[in-house]
């Protein structure tokens, strides 16, 4: 019984240590510099979980939208007589 019981504290006590939200992926969109540190601590194995996703793919979508605009660049149509 007794085992019981402080096994039932511990569950308690690592869930609310785990019960903050991970930040999303418009959050780390919003924060590009601390979604690639983000990125950096999961590929070294200090950071793990949801945000480690999220960091990744705000990151990635960033990227695409630089290489896009490098592509077809800022927009406007070409004007040959320029």
């Amino acid at each position: 019984m007794r085992s019981l019981v402080h096994l039932t504290a511990v569950s308690c006590t690592l869930a609310s240590c785990g019960s903050a939200e991970p930040r999303g992926e418009q959050y780390f969109s919003a924060h590009l510099e601390e979604a690639k540190q983000v990125v950096a601590d999961c590929a070294a194995g200090t950071a793990r979980g949801d945000e480690c996703y999220n960091a990744e793919v705000a990151v990635s979508k960033a990227k695409a939208k630089e290489r896009a605009k490098k592509f077809f660049g800022d927009g406007k149509a070409y004007d040959p007589s320029k």
